[in-house]
């Protein structure tokens, strides 16, 4: 009996940890999604509100109006915010250092000084823009309140929120910024010549295959977030986990929702341009037709079928008398699962005719 009883505690305790989430997403960076369960409800956001943050400051280094060099100095309101690496009034640190302040151990203060830095102390005119920004992108459950993500008990203003869906869309322009993810792939970095360590607040890095940011989130009302990405063999995705009773539990769905998604999809040749598809006949010769370059597209490596690749043709009518290598002499139209994917058709010099179909 004791031992039956167990097992059901255990069976329940799996089943209450797999489902440890409000919203989950798993999509790639072209905006096809996997995975999805209730992705448009609106939640608080928490930390991973750093991420417009970080993304207005670089596009500022971007358009050189600041420098990551120049130095920032605390003010006493950046000083107090709680919650992140400990920056007294008047102390400088570089616009560097306090992205990665932001990015890796998800300061507050930090987040707050480059908000005051970049809007020229004017933080409510940053944060307007946070949600410009959001507006202009078509992201429309964001609504940023401030510049760090703390909510309202700690701010006086309202709530920092979006779904996961927006926040898939955010990160598939994240990913597109080099100098974010040099640092949001760091599990640990120093500052200040060394004398202040960040350990990174994202658990994944240097643990799950491929996992090279992006932002986490916590407090009470928001429950445990993150916002993942990861690649590997050439392939990129990205998993939003938001509302976890645990980190823990965020954590290992997240992990386990990367392991899944690269063990089941992978970057495959849907058109191989070392592969002849057609042939035209001239002057009783047969001439091979080939793709003039391949196209990649994800599929699932389990039921993948290449032979139910249909290609329609379009070969030009007047063939020239000598044709050369590469010449091209006509165009295709290949489908697969209902997507068509279109190219030029030319000439390759082969011995010996073989179709693909």
């Amino acid at each position: 009996m004791k031992t039956k009883i167990l097992s059901l505690m255990l069976l329940l305790s799996v089943f209450i940890f797999s489902y440890d989430y409000k919203e989950l997403l798993v999509g790639d960076t072209k905006g096809n999604i996997y995975v999805q369960d209730n992705i448009y409800e609106v939640r608080p956001l928490a930390s991973m509100t750093k991420v417009m943050t970080i993304l207005l400051t670089l596009d500022k280094v971007n358009a050189k109006e600041i420098s990551l060099d120049d130095n920032v100095t605390i003010s006493y309101t950046a000083s107090k915010v709680p919650y992140g690496v400990k920056m007294n009034e008047g102390e400088t640190f570089t616009v560097e250092e306090l992205l990665k302040a932001t990015a890796i151990r998800s300061s507050n203060n930090a987040a707050y000084a480059l908000a005051e830095y970049v809007s020229h102390g004017d933080v409510y005119s940053f944060v307007d823009n946070m949600n410009e920004r959001a507006r202009s992108m078509g992201l429309d459950s964001l609504r940023y309140c401030t510049p760090h993500g703390l909510p309202p008990g700690d701010t006086g203003t309202c709530m920092d929120q979006g779904s996961a869906y927006d926040i898939y869309k955010l990160a598939m322009t994240a990913i597109q910024y080099p100098e974010y993810m040099k640092i949001a792939d760091k599990s640990s970095d120093y500052i200040k010549d060394g004398t202040i360590q960040l350990k990174a607040t994202n658990n994944l890095l240097g643990k799950v295959e491929g996992v090279d940011g992006l932002k986490t989130g916590y407090h009470r009302a928001a429950g445990s977030n993150i916002v993942l990405t990861a690649e590997r063999d050439g392939l990129r995705m990205i998993a939003v986990v938001m509302g976890s009773e645990k980190s823990k539990n965020r954590d290992t769905i997240g992990a386990d929702e990367i392991n899944s998604f690269f063990s089941t999809y992978k970057k495959s040749k849907i058109v191989d341009s070392s592969k002849a598809v057609a042939t035209i006949k001239i002057s009783n010769k047969d001439y091979n037709l080939y793709p003039s370059e391949d196209v990649e597209e994800i599929i699932n490596i389990n039921n993948f079928d290449d032979s139910k690749i249909e290609y329609k043709f379009n070969v030009v009518k007047t063939i020239p008398r000598k044709i050369k290598n590469g010449e091209v002499l006509g165009d295709y139209t290949a489908v697969y699962e209902g997507n068509e994917y279109t190219g030029k058709l030319q000439y390759k010099e082969s011995d010996k005719i073989s179709i693909s179909k």
